[in-house]
């Protein structure tokens, strides 16, 4: 039996932990208890009040907040839920630490037995309890649940005492643990899901975390307000306003009024943010990936060597340095360096290295008809626009007669994910994990709920569901070396970038800090008066 018992300094540290905006947040820093990297140095006690101003380009996916439905799937809905609600285990710098269970105890490879908090209500006072974690993943595990978050392998939830719940899987997953971390799995209230969940789903988002939505209009806000019953005590802010502005000239323009507190930036938009020099900038790279991708269900891209050419046509240093202006790595493959031991330098992969001759040569063994236009679909978003522009022009370089059509997220998303109606794509993976798996078995395995491009690769398979099982990190990390390789060299994927994270904030937001895992960290932020 192996049992991990978590201490008080662990628990505050899993109260503070988060991610903003996308992989970036702020955070309770020196304050937390835990040694973490990016913490900035003591800024003093942190105040309480004020508001926290926050633009948002896109709507949240519908419907609401609710995170037991396919809205999870959206990085922007996850990270301001995460605001309201908390998991069952945090992760802080690649370490498993409690939220909402204390303790847990491995007795077998397929099961688990959380002991649960005891001091902790939903902001609609329901308590929480192993009733309503059995309720949470009972409807995660419906057969009619379109969830997209579930733990890997998980068969049963069962209820051993008010406050101690069972976790049966059907086969040994070594990422189980990290599966129910905030961020990714969240704690809804059983009470208000059974009352609002198909009537009006944003009175259904009601967790036990720090903040409580109050106000959801679609198209102008979101408004979060601090729950005082909050028994990590970490929520300094008063309230936390997201505004929707689509366009990113405007918001820009807002936050220099001083209108916003935070806001994200693409590269191209340093210089003008830091016109006014009280600016603070923050960067992080993480594990985020860009990528062209194509439909493998369709000629032409069912020929490996035609994605392997496009590949080949694509330069990713002049995208690093064109579009992001520096503020990106030109990427190998799936797996930056931030992901730890899973990363290996595929530069030497041919599909993943600049060379307009050898793509040409390839297109023409594979027959590829250089006189048919190739749609690609992109969204208007930057920088992910302007890196469909760059690479539009780089194929057309070699021949191609590409026909780039872009239109809003949310008209784009539908066309992919759920129409699936498209030649080939651009988009990017916001990694906000702790584990390879969760990288890149969704987008690659034939079974991955991300997986739209008809990409049914037995030997892939195989080698995702063993790394899904083995226990050893050394021997997982070779794993994922052989996975990472195998979407490379077959083209699945045309990796073009690993972006870094840039924050512009006031100087008067203070603990900015960054993160990994998929929180939002707005609950440890402070304004300072």
């Amino acid at each position: 039996m192996v049992q991990h018992t978590l201490t008080r300094r662990q628990v505050l540290a899993a109260g503070a932990a988060a991610g903003a905006l996308a992989l970036t947040g702020c955070g309770r820093g020196a304050e937390s208890g835990s040694p973490r990297s990016g913490v900035p140095a003591d800024e003093g006690p942190p105040q309480r009040g004020g508001e926290l101003r926050i633009p948002l380009t896109q709507e949240p996916i519908a419907p609401a907040f609710d995170m037991g439905t396919q809205a999870a799937g959206s990085v922007g809905t996850a990270g301001i839920s995460t605001l309201a609600y908390n998991g069952l285990v945090e992760v802080i710098d690649g370490e498993i630490v409690p939220q909402l269970a204390e303790s847990w105890e491995q007795s077998g490879p397929t099961r688990y037995v959380l002991e649960l908090r005891r001091d902790v209500e939903f902001h609609d006072g329901t308590p929480f309890d192993a009733a309503a974690v059995k309720a949470n993943f009972d409807r995660l595990l419906a057969p009619d649940s379109t969830a997209v978050n579930l733990p890997p392998f998980l068969e049963s939830v069962a209820v051993l005492g008010s406050h101690q719940v069972e976790f049966t899987l059907a086969q040994p997953a070594a990422t189980f643990l990290a599966s129910l971390r905030r961020g990714r799995v969240m704690m809804m209230s059983p009470t208000a899901v059974e009352q609002y969940a198909e009537s009006d789903p944003f009175k259904a988002s009601v967790g036990t975390g720090p903040y409580v939505f109050r106000e959801y209009r679609p198209g102008d806000r979101i408004v979060l307000e601090r729950f005082d019953g909050y028994w990590a005590e970490t929520n300094y802010l008063d309230a936390i306003t997201f505004t929707i502005i689509p366009t990113t000239s405007t918001q820009i323009q807002a936050f220099l009024n001083g209108e916003f507190d935070i806001i994200g930036v693409v590269p191209a938009q340093v210089n003008q943010v830091t016109r006014d020099r009280s600016v603070v900038i923050h960067e992080f790279v993480g594990n985020t990936f860009n990528y062209l991708t194509f439909n493998q269900g369709r000629a032409p891209f069912d020929n490996v060597d035609v994605r392997r050419g496009v590949s080949a046509a694509l330069d990713r240093e002049g995208i690093a340095q064109g579009v992001y202006n520096g503020y990106a790595e030109p990427a190998s493959g799936p797996f930056s360096p931030a992901i730890g031991a899973a990363y290996e330098d595929l530069s030497d992969v041919v599909a993943q290295s600049y060379s307009p001759d050898e793509a040409r040569e390839m297109l023409r063994r594979a027959g590829f008809d250089f006189g048919a236009g190739v749609r690609f679909d992109s969204f208007t978003q930057d920088p992910w626009g302007s890196e469909a522009d760059a690479m539009t022009a780089q194929l057309k370089e070699i021949g191609l007669d590409v026909q780039l059509e872009k239109q809003d997220f949310g008209s784009w998303a539908d066309l992919i994910y759920t129409a699936k109606d498209f030649t080939m794509f651009n988009s990017g993976q916001t990694t906000r994990t702790v584990d390879p798996d969760e990288v890149i078995y969704p987008m690659v395995h034939s079974g991955g709920d991300l997986n739209v491009f008809g990409l049914a690769d037995p030997e892939l398979d195989s080698l995702l569901d063993q790394a899904r099982v083995e226990a050893d990190p050394g021997i997982r990390a070779e794993m994922y070396h052989d996975i990472a390789r195998n979407v490379a060299e077959n083209a699945h994927a045309a990796f073009t970038v690993w972006p870094k994270e840039i924050i512009a904030a006031s100087q008067n937001v203070k603990g900015l800090t960054f993160y990994a895992g998929g929180t939002h960290a707005a609950e440890g932020c402070w304004l300072s008066s």
